[in-house]
């Protein structure tokens, strides 16, 4: 059996931490998804707050604290969302499980800046020069 708890915790800090990468909208789609099958009415609501605490989280008002906060808030709301149907309560958090896993994955991705892997071998010999680089190159004349 999975925790609900650790589950819920989770997922709200990759929640989180997607806001501020691309990886938001396909966080900010699969929570909606996931409330619109458990709460319908109570979708619309949370779209708006998601979508609130994006603008937040964009205009760069994040700090740790608030980013703390906001954290812990959806732990709990999500955390309430897995309880909200007794019967369910093992499937929701396997699915939740899973998608925070995607989440936290994608958001890697996204911070990381790098699509695959680089290998870069250079040999010099005499007064030759080598100039290497895993993404931007500048050179300066100094």
């Amino acid at each position: 059996m999975v925790d609900p708890v650790a589950v819920a915790g989770l997922a709200g800090s990759a929640l989180v931490a997607a806001m501020a990468t691309d990886a938001w909208q396909h966080a900010r789609d699969g929570v909606l998804a996931l409330w619109r099958r458990v709460h319908p009415d109570g979708a619309p609501a949370v779209e708006g707050d998601l979508a609130e605490l994006r603008t937040v989280v964009g205009e760069g008002a994040q700090g740790p604290l608030v980013s703390e906060a906001l954290v812990q808030l959806w732990q709990l709301r999500l955390h309430e969302l897995l309880l909200a149907n007794e019967a369910r309560t093992d499937e929701l958090t396997r699915e939740l499980q899973l998608l925070a896993d995607e989440m936290a994955a994608r958001t890697e991705s996204a911070d990381s800046g790098h699509v695959g892997s680089v290998r870069m071998e250079a040999h010099a010999t005499g007064d030759a020069r080598i100039y290497q680089a895993g993404r931007d190159l500048k050179h300066s004349e100094g």
